[in-house]
């Protein structure tokens, strides 16, 4: 049998068409027609149904297909391809959508910014998110929808039970309805009034308010500042508000049942002196009828005063004495002032010094103002007043004299800081001429130097001594305790020797807090 041409090519189309719909069913297109690919990673914790061929999205658009779905631990490894010529950058993120409200799962991408650089072929997405559940959102609305269906019924049984009264406030709101549009007819001319009030406050206001907005914003600033500025403050604070709440807290209870006790104890008092807080009242009430008769007959006695009779009321209206009067109180207001500003410094103290003698004092500081202050010293000195007596022949006996020995000097303080004062001493030292500077660069540290028995009556045996001069730096530990120490006697090398020392300094008002800790009655 001769085949012709005609059916010869029909042959050929149809095996040619059909070679084709096996490839595309097979693999789901041509494959000499498919573009190049890049394929990426990406990790979810549920894919929510997304299958191995599923389309891949670009910003919505058609990109690629899911190459493989994998389980690795516990999440789902996504292995996808893209059109090589599709750039997805380093910030991308990956999501599963779906195509309707039950249809098939998609991988979307979004690609993510150019700055942030591309992502290389190969690569994992960092960002991905989880896919919503279907199911669980048609189980989350129909448990919504029981809700509500069981709302509608209570709501409605509650009418049915409450029918009669929601009548009843029916036809009362319709009452006060009625009874308003009558109140509203009869004052109508006073709402008219009202309501031109209220437009002229509302005038006012907003006036004025600008003004007050911007005042209530400046208080805001400074309040913040403040808070700012003493935030730690307040934290302290807000600590120690805590720390007593807890301590009421606790101490509450007993508080109370110690406020009922003694109720209960003033309550039989009262039963008990009853008859008693009668005459007690009775009293009051005559001994109040007393003092209006007397503040009668004071009224007359003070009208007489005012009127110059007597010779009381002369020297009330004395213009002389009350100038003098005047300046009297004057004079003790500026001492009385004088008196408050004035602090007192009480303090006693030993030193040690080389050779085995040893120094007490007792000390008195006034400082009437911040730059001047008084010092008065008793000191009591082992080393004494040292001269010598022959007795027979060359030989000599060393004898020591010891008096108490006064301190009075006046010192001039010189601010260079805060706290930082240089100060000049001069007056009597150890009862004789002398001059000291003191530094003190903060309240703990002092830097002093005396100099002083130019003439040396300590050892009037010995010729040709310098005077006294001694340095010496006194450290505050803690409180009113302090410590010194230095070098004694430097300008004469036979007497230069060091000392160290210790002793206390209580002010004013520590004395006052010590001696009332003690019971003493100091005011």
């Amino acid at each position: 049998m001769n085949l012709t041409a005609e059916i010869k090519l029909g042959a050929f189309v149809l095996f040619t068409a059909l070679s084709f719909a096996f490839l595309i069913l097979t693999f789901g297109e041509v494959p000499f027609l498919k573009p190049e690919t890049k394929s990426y990673v990406v990790y979810f914790k549920d894919v929510g149904g997304l299958s191995k061929g599923a389309e891949v999205r670009v910003s919505g658009i058609r990109a690629g297909k899911v190459e493989d779905i994998t389980l690795e631990d516990s999440r789902v490894k996504v292995v996808f391809n893209v059109e090589k010529g599709i750039k997805l950058f380093r910030d991308a993120s990956a999501s599963i959508g779906t195509l309707g409200l039950m249809g098939d799962k998609y991988l979307a991408i979004k690609p993510g910014s150019p700055q942030a650089g591309e992502l290389p072929a190969g690569s994992e997405i960092r960002t991905s998110e989880g896919v919503a559940d279907t199911d669980r959102l048609i189980r989350e609305l129909t448990r919504t929808a029981e809700g509500f269906k069981l709302v509608a019924e209570n709501l409605n049984k509650i009418l049915e039970e409450n029918r009669r009264n929601l009548r009843e406030t029916l036809e009362n709101l319709n009452a006060l309805t009625a009874s308003l549009k009558r109140m509203a007819e009869e004052n109508q001319e006073n709402l008219k009034t009202t309501l031109a009030q209220m437009a002229q406050l509302t005038e006012n206001l907003n006036r004025t308010l600008p003004e007050a907005v911007a005042s209530i914003d400046r208080l805001a600033d400074d309040l913040s500042g403040i808070a700012e500025e003493n935030r730690e403050d307040i934290r302290i604070l807000v600590a120690n508000l805590k720390n007593i709440s807890q301590e009421l807290r606790g101490n509450l209870p007993q508080l109370v049942e110690n406020m009922n006790a003694l109720s209960k104890n003033l309550n039989e008092v009262v039963k008990e002196n009853r008859e008693d807080l009668r005459k007690t009242i009775r009293n009051l009430s005559e001994m109040t009828t007393r003092l209006k008769k007397s503040s009668d007959k004071l009224d007359s006695i003070l009208a007489k005063i005012e009127s110059g009779k007597g010779t009381l009321g002369k020297l009330v209206t004395d213009e002389e004495l009350y100038n003098s009067v005047s300046k009297g109180a004057k004079l003790f207001g500026e001492a009385g002032d004088v008196i408050t500003k004035t602090k007192v410094f009480v303090g006693f103290g030993g030193e040690v010094y080389t050779g085995g003698d040893s120094k007490g004092y007792m000390s008195l500081r006034i400082e009437p103002d911040k730059r001047t202050y008084y010092l008065l010293e008793i000191v009591g000195d082992s080393r004494g007043r040292v001269y010598t007596e022959q007795i027979v022949g060359d030989n000599e006996i060393v004898k020591k004299e010891f008096k108490p020995e006064f301190t009075l000097q006046i010192a001039k303080k010189f601010f260079v800081g805060e706290n930082a004062y240089f100060a000049v001493r001069a007056g009597l030292k150890e009862s004789t001429g002398g001059v000291g500077f003191d530094f003190s660069p903060s309240e703990r540290v002092k830097l002093y130097s005396d100099i002083w028995d130019t003439g040396r009556k300590d050892r009037p045996g010995e010729k040709g001594l310098n005077p006294n001069l001694q340095i010496g730096l006194q450290l505050r530990i803690k409180g009113p305790l302090y410590t010194r120490f230095g070098g004694d006697d430097l300008l004469n090398e036979k007497l230069r020797g060091a000392f160290v020392g210790a002793g206390l300094e209580f002010s004013e008002e520590y004395l006052k807090y010590l001696l009332g800790g003690m019971g003493l009655p100091f005011p």
